[in-house]
Formats: structure tokens, sequence, C-alpha cells
């Protein structure tokens, strides 16, 4: 029987990631992947940036006009952007395919894996041992027990880049991150949109952060029903209606699945290797309960794939230790403005706030529905924290750098101005206010200014 060093179960983000850094270090790696790799298929993320990008350009053209910069619609050419989105998919192919990867000296196994043993893997007829593995299967998008629906057509992540024509009038079921990133960019790329959620908006952030997005939305054309569920689907014409628990009917031409994903856990037999079945349990390292040969990381464990390597190396390659849970994921809508949440926002002492509205950056270019939140914990440190404005993606880097640091450090970034990124400096400075009003303090201010 072949034996391994670290077998990593399923080609997306995370596994990738994992099998090359282990090959780096040089380690024997098998990688197994049931399905498409890079250059195969379409990449179902790659489509779903390229169309945010080019909606953002439309966006951008349309509103420059309340400046006095050009008047009229902009029309948008579904053809050409096709091409771009095919384009796209073609540059990005390269860094995923099995070529690549086997260059590297992994040798990557075709097949569906399934666990044999607590240290055994199987797959496309043969049976590896290993000394170490990674369940990185990723997840499928959720499809509903939706009365009707089984004889529909309809969208979901991963079948976006099959979608043909721009459609006429998109339904999207769901309020979460995929399925508001996309309602907004379709209604940006002239298409009618209504959302439906059957919970409320962007669960996971604070209500206000949600309910300046869902303006930002309505700005944008996408009528946003929340808190309402589908009770049935039917088809309507050459389209199809959705059929609200409230009475509402709502017709359109496309319905998109946007209810979140579920583990890909199906075929891997995780009784096999000493696993319950069911979710993955993991502990801080991400290494998983009932087997201490095997982790996981990415979308299998409902997490970002790409910032669970890090994890995963620490525990597993260098066997460093680890904290008693596993790290808050970051979190990021990809809205205009997105949305993003990192660290921890549970049970902290201080929350500071300031919105962006109050920056020059803000002021200058008319930036209404934006916020800064920062989570502050017993000892001044911050935790985490959640933003709502232009760009959040690349500002979360800065306090990313900052967690576990004290807040009072953010007060105190070189920041260039006009920047967005002030309103983390001023929200951090609220932490600082209270001490300025100490007596103390004012007495020793007092008396430097009599200095020379």
């Amino acid at each position: 029987m072949p034996e391994t060093d670290i077998a990593v179960i399923g080609a997306g983000e995370a596994g990738r990631g994992i099998a090359a850094l282990a090959r780096a270090l040089g380690l024997q790696v098998t990688l197994f992947e049931r399905g498409a790799m890079g250059g195969e298929a379409p990449d179902p993320s790659i489509a779903a940036a390229a169309l945010r990008g080019m909606a953002a350009r439309v966006a951008l053209m349309r509103d420059s006009q309340r400046f006095g910069l050009g008047n009229g619609p902009v029309p948008v050419d579904w053809l050409v952007l096709r091409t771009h989105l095919a384009a796209a998919d073609a540059d990005a192919a390269p860094d995923s395919t099995a070529a690549r990867y086997e260059a590297m000296g992994v040798e990557v196994v075709r097949g569906a894996a399934r666990l044999s043993g607590p240290d055994r893997v199987g797959a496309a007829g043969r049976e590896w041992r290993f000394h170490r593995a990674v369940i990185a299967t990723g997840a499928l998008p959720v499809v509903p027990a939706l009365e009707g629906l089984e004889v529909l057509p309809y969208l979901t992540e991963d079948t976006l880049p099959s979608l043909e024509e721009r459609p006429e009038h998109l339904l999207v079921l769901g309020g979460e991150g995929f399925g508001l990133e996309m309602a907004q960019a379709f209604a940006r790329l002239g298409a009618q949109v209504t959302l439906v959620s059957p919970g409320p908006l962007a669960p996971g952030f604070d209500r206000d952060m949600a309910e300046g997005l869902a303006r930002a939305l309505r700005r944008d054309g996408v009528t946003v029903i929340d808190g309402v569920e589908a009770a049935r689907a039917e088809r309507a014409g050459t389209g199809l209606a959705l059929l609200l628990a409230d009475g509402r009917r709502i017709e359109g031409s496309h319905l998109l699945l946007a209810l979140g994903r579920a583990p890909r856990l199906a075929g891997l037999d995780l009784v096999a290797a000493g696993i319950a079945e069911g979710p993955l349990a993991v502990d801080g390292g991400l290494r998983v309960m009932g087997n201490r040969r095997i982790w996981a990381a990415g979308g299998v464990l409902g997490r970002p794939g790409g910032g669970d390597i890090g994890s995963v190396a620490r525990s597993m390659l260098f066997r460093l230790p680890s904290p008693a849970t596993a790290p808050e994921p970051t979190l990021a809508i990809r809205t205009t403005p997105a949305l993003v949440r990192l660290g921890s926002t549970a049970e902290p002492a201080h929350r500071l706030r300031w919105p962006l509205a109050d920056t020059a950056r803000g002021m200058a270019e008319g930036i209404g529905d934006g916020l800064v939140t920062l989570f502050v914990d017993r000892g001044g440190r911050l935790s985490g924290a959640t933003l709502l404005a232009p760009g959040a993606e690349e500002m979360a880097g800065m306090l990313a750098m900052g967690l576990g640091r004290p807040v009072s450090d953010l007060g105190g970034a070189a920041l260039p101005h006009p920047a967005l990124s002030a309103a983390i400096a001023r929200a951090a400075l609220e932490h600082r206010a209270p001490a300025l009003a100490n007596p103390a303090l004012r007495l020793l201010a007092g008396i430097a200014k009599r200095l020379p």
C-alpha cells in the first residue's frame, strides 16, 4: 500500500493552499479531487467576481451624473460581458490546474475519496496510508424543500456561469452574502431584481449595518422583502412565481437560490475513520474531533477557504499550540458598500463607532451609508470589528493587524489624508475620550505648557 505524509481531500482554495505549502516544506502530498480543477469547468467564484466588477463600473458611471459628469442611461452589452467572464476565467485557471500541482511534486488523484480507516483513504480503485490528512471538500448550495421547486429551473452559486442571458426579472431567494451581492450586481446591469429573505438580511452583522446595506440595494433598484418565507414555487408563463407566506405572489423570469451552503461530506465514510457523522467538530487548530490524524478547513466547516490555511499550517505542519476554540473567520459581503466582520464581536466591554460621512473623504465623495464599529475587551484591546464601507475588504487589513493590540494604537495610526480609514482612527480615539477628562492629566498638560 502506498504511503503519503499528507492526504488532502478536496482541491478547492483551502485544499490547494495546504497542499502547496506542505509540498514546499518537502512533505509527500497526495491531493484528491472528485470534480473539475482549473481550466476544466468555469469557476463560479471568478464569474461572481467579474459580474460584481462590471456592475460596479456601470454604477460608477451612473452615479457620476449627480456630479454633473454626463447624463442619460448607461447601456450594458451582455455579449461583451459574457466575453469578459470567459476571459477572466481563462486568466485565473492556470493557478488551479492539476498540471500545476503535479509540477510541484504533488500527487493528484482524480476521483471521489473515501476514508477506509483511521489512517487510510481510497480513491480511483486504490488505497493510501496517510500520516496526516485534511478534509477540504467544500460545500454545496442549499436547495430548500420548497413545494413546486423540483419541476422548475433555477440557478445557484455553482451554476451561475451557465447563465447565457441577462434575466428580465431575477428573483433571489436568500438574504446572505452571495444573494445580496448578486441582487445588487444584476440590478446594476439592468435586470429587474426582487430579493426575498426568509430571515433578516446579512445574518451575523449588526442590524444597523444590514439596514444600511438594504438602503444601498434599494437605491440600486432592488426590491427587498425580508423576514418572509417562500411557501411555494410555480410556473408563470415562460417564467416562474414565488408564493410568499404572507400571501404575496411575485413573478420573475429566473430564480437564484442563495440560502447558504451545506458541508460536502457525502461518501466520505467518516465513521470508518472514527469520526461522528454530521457536521465536523474541530478544536482550535481545526483538528477534527474523533481522529487526531485528521484536520478540516474551508467551506466544509462553513468558513472561507483561504483563511484556514494558516491555522492548519500552525497546528498540523508545525504542531504549534492552538487556541481553545477556532478563530472567528473573517466574513465579507462584497456589495457597495461592502460589509466585513473580523475577530470576535460577542459581548465586548466597549463598542466604538464612527460614521464614514463624518470623515473628510466621506464628505468629499458624498458617502452616506458607512460605519466603522470597533469591539474592545476589558483590557482595552481590539477584539473585533465590523465595517460598512466602499472597499471595506481593503480597510479590514488595518484592523486584522490590530486584533489583540491596544485599540488606542489605531487612534495614532499615520494615515494619508483624506482617507475613509480615518473613521477607524476616529472611532479608536473615542476610547481615549474619558481619559482626557482626567484632572491629573489636565494638570500635567497645564504644567507642560509652561515649559520652554
